[in-house]
């Protein structure tokens, strides 16, 4: 309780020197983050809403600018959310009117930073667990995502195989036809995964491809050079961009994560210069 000393006809309120007070307020640290979680999820989904409604396959904006404009927003929800977050857990918290400002306001920024700090780590928990939930259904389904990704490139594989074996004459035909294009496709995987095609398998590729198709043997080297060295650019070019869209993903997830670090900070620091102002008790007045 606060100590009174009654001076003539007036009161005033002396704060005593001993309490309760904690330079980290963890409820309000707490609540703050799952008030900027909210804030967050609420922001990302109004975005979501207004890019699917300007974007369509026929006009509007490309999707390098959508992207952008995306991650952009992403920056600005988690600015806001954790701004907000902060702020509350610094005007929630009980300051010390003791405490020197400078001291006063460094504690407000560090509530605002936890509020980052829980909200981060919440985040990543519940992504974590969410991966862990799907990959378990993957492997309980018997491995379905696994097979549909190999069923892609399958798929694309046997296209380049369709083209080798194309005929210019069509009574032209050797062999068993599922077989020979099984194993084009084997000698084909291995050979991008190596990065060069082997001289014994270009020599069978070459006998296959004139022998299937009646073409010159000529023509089959070209065909074999020109099919193996379009099919082993395609996929560099896919993982290409497999790898600049995760560099993309990265950056931009850390530049949203550094920027709602210093906005909570800010947001903190803001809210324990309001708290501070507001819930100060005037010397010589007594309360209401």
């Amino acid at each position: 309780m606060d100590d009174t000393a009654i001076v003539g006809e007036n009161v005033e309120v002396i704060q005593a020197t001993g309490g309760s007070r904690t330079a980290i307020s963890w409820s309000g640290a707490i609540a703050g983050a799952l008030g900027a979680t909210a804030i967050n999820f609420i922001l990302i989904a109004l975005g979501s809403g207004i890019g699917l409604a300007i974007i369509s396959p026929y006009s509007g904006p490309t999707a390098g600018t959508m992207t952008l404009a995306g991650a952009v927003w992403l920056v600005f929800a988690q600015a806001l959310a954790f701004a907000a977050g902060g702020y509350y857990a610094a005007r929630v918290r009980v300051g010390s009117h003791e405490a020197v400002a400078g001291a006063s306001r460094f504690r407000d920024g560090a509530n605002g930073f936890l509020v980052w700090a829980i909200g981060v780590a919440a985040t990543a928990a519940i992504v974590v667990l969410g991966a862990a939930s799907l990959f378990g259904a993957a492997r309980a389904t018997g491995g379905a995502l696994e097979a549909g990704a190999a069923m892609t490139q399958a798929d694309q594989m046997n296209y380049y195989v369709d083209e080798l074996t194309r005929s210019t004459q069509p009574g032209a035909a050797a062999g068993n036809p599922q077989a020979d294009n099984a194993q084009v496709t084997r000698i084909l995987a291995i050979s991008i995964r190596n990065g060069r095609l082997a001289d014994d398998d270009r020599a069978y590729l070459v006998n296959l491809i004139a022998a299937r198709t009646g073409v010159s043997q000529d023509e089959a080297q070209r065909r074999v050079d020109d099919v193996f060295n379009r099919a082993r650019e395609g996929l560099k070019q896919t993982a290409d961009t497999a790898r600049k869209a995760a560099a993309y993903v990265s950056f931009w997830t850390f530049m949203s994560l550094l920027f709602g670090a210093v906005a909570a900070t800010l947001g903190g620091i803001l809210g324990g210069e309001l708290r501070d102002e507001y819930d100060e008790v005037p010397a010589g007045m007594a309360p209401a």
